[in-house]
C-alpha cells in the first residue's frame, strides 16, 4: 500500500494536523512568556531596590540642611559654622571631609562656588583662607 491509501490507513491525516498544531501552541505560548517577561524582571528588580536603599533618617539625625539657598552669601553663613572648626589657613580637602562628615549636600559644588565668590581665598600652595 502506498499514497493516499497508506496515510488514511494509519491516521497520517491527523498527525499531519496535530504536529504543526502543537508547535504552532508551543510557539505562541513561548510569544507570550516573551512578551510578558518584562514585568517578571520588573519585579525582581523592585525588590532589589527595596533591600538596597538606605533607611530614612530622622530630622534629629541631619545635622546639616537638605538645601541650600541660592544666594551664596546664605550658603557662606551655613558654611561657617565647618570653617570655625578648622584652624587657618586650612585646605580645601579638611573642608571636604568635614562638609561630609556633618551631612552637608554637594560640599565639592558649595566649595567651588564659594571660591568663585571671592569668599575662600587662595593664601598659598594648597591653602586657603575665609573672606569673612
Amino acid at each position: 500500500m502506498y499514497g493516499l491509501e497508506a496515510i488514511s490507513a494509519n491516521n497520517g491525516w491527523a498527525m499531519a494536523i496535530i504536529g504543526p498544531l502543537i508547535v504552532m501552541s508551543g510557539l505562541t505560548i513561548l510569544a507570550i512568556i516573551i512578551s510578558q517577561l518584562h514585568k517578571l524582571v520588573a519585579l525582581f528588580d523592585k525588590k532589589a531596590k527595596q533591600t538596597t536603599e538606605p533607611p530614612i533618617k530622622s530630622k534629629d539625625e541631619i545635622s546639616a540642611p537638605n538645601i541650600f539657598p541660592n544666594d551664596i552669601l546664605k550658603t557662606a553663613k551655613i558654611y561657617q559654622v565647618l570653617i570655625d572648626k578648622l584652624e587657618q589657613p586650612f585646605e580645601l580637602s579638611d573642608l571636604y571631609q568635614v562638609a561630609v562628615q556633618n551631612n552637608f549636600p554637594h560640599p565639592i559644588l558649595t566649595v567651588s562656588r564659594l571660591r568663585d565668590a571671592g569668599i575662600l581665598i587662595r593664601e598659598s600652595e594648597g591653602l586657603f583662607i575665609w573672606n569673612r
